[in-house]
């Protein structure tokens, strides 16, 4: 009669081990999906809840509004019918990739207003967090790297004024000083096409990075000046190794992860400082969209804009902190 073998404790230990990393490597995917469901959820109810009626807007308010036009204008939007059932509907819709159409532009797509606005906001976007992660990585590095007390100064006065000055405030000094006294870059507008509209997305970019930079800036410092004091760090000092060979090589790649996380953190405010940027500059972006299809009640236009927003803040958060967890295993224990 043949007797099981039991697993060990090793192999049990093992298994424990697979299953916390397979567990660590799941849990962002299963968030995102929840934050995405919820943030949907939440957009569809309150806006319908607290923004008021959209056929009564759409008619042109209450003057000359025959309580019988509004009844139709509901019906053929389909707002008639109870929250419950017009959630499943859009809800159906998602599920065949179908936003619904514009109320405030019958025969207009959802789909066609988001992605023309998130094509400028999304460029914008960039353009700024690459400028944020050129200044910041690289003026922490210096900051970090040698005793120089008028640079630190420096380095902190901007930092404080970047972290308190509003977007909206930024925009329309770059535009006095720099679009319209050094005739340097557009005050705003958009070009024809790229790559003739980067240098309309220059002023914009600066003006939202402004406040992003600070934090690399500071994360990277702090980062940078544990490094220099790890044994390997101090090693390779003593071995003769230059100051900028040690930076780039040990320093660097060791800021990587922080910088991810924060990045990923950010990406909200980032986002939703853009569309503020936008209407300074009039650019014709997510934020122009948003502010008429608010200003209209045009609910699945705003829907759609939420949602789009929301899903890809959600999938960089999940890019960054996957990338995190690769650069650095500690990071998911």
């Amino acid at each position: 009669m043949s007797s099981a073998v039991l697993p060990g404790p090793a192999a049990r230990r093992t298994g424990s081990r697979a299953g916390k990393r397979l567990a660590a490597i799941l849990s962002p995917f299963v968030q995102a999906i929840v934050v995405t469901l919820l943030v949907m959820v939440i957009t569809f109810f309150l806006i319908r809840t607290l923004l008021g009626d959209p056929a009564v807007v759409l008619i042109g308010g209450n003057t000359g509004a025959s309580p019988q036009r509004i009844a139709a204008l509901r019906a053929e939007l389909g707002l008639d019918k109870p929250l419950l059932v017009q959630f499943l509907g859009y809800l159906a819709g998602l599920l065949h990739g179908d936003l619904g159409n514009s109320f405030q532009h019958p025969g207009t797509t959802v789909a066609s207003v988001v992605v023309n606005g998130a094509g400028v906001t999304f460029a914008l976007v960039g353009v700024a967090l690459l400028i944020s992660c050129v200044v910041g990585i690289g003026v922490g590095l210096l900051a970090a790297g040698g005793n120089r007390p008028v640079f630190d100064n420096i380095v902190r006065v901007f930092s404080l004024i970047g972290l308190a000055a509003p977007g909206a405030l930024v925009g329309l000094v770059l535009i006095l000083t720099v679009a319209l006294g050094g005739r340097l870059f557009p005050a705003g507008g958009w070009g024809s096409g790229y790559p003739d509209s980067f240098q309309y997305l220059f002023l914009p970019a600066v003006t939202v990075s402004f406040w992003l930079t600070p934090i690399i800036l500071r994360v990277v410092r702090t980062r940078a000046g544990e490094v220099l004091h790890e044994p390997f760090a101090e090693a390779a000092a003593a071995r003769g190794m230059s100051r900028a060979r040690l930076m780039l090589r040990h320093v660097a790649p060791n800021c990587a992860g922080p910088v991810l996380a924060v990045i990923g953190v950010s990406l909200s405010y980032l986002i939703s400082g853009a569309v503020i940027v936008e209407i300074v500059y009039g650019l014709p972006g997510i934020g122009r969209a948003m502010t008429t299809a608010v200003g209209s009640l045009d609910f699945p236009v705003i829907q759609g804009i939420v949602l789009l927003t929301g899903a890809v803040v959600v999938v960089l958060n999940l890019i960054a902190e996957v990338a995190t967890r690769v650069i650095d295993p500690r990071a998911a224990r």
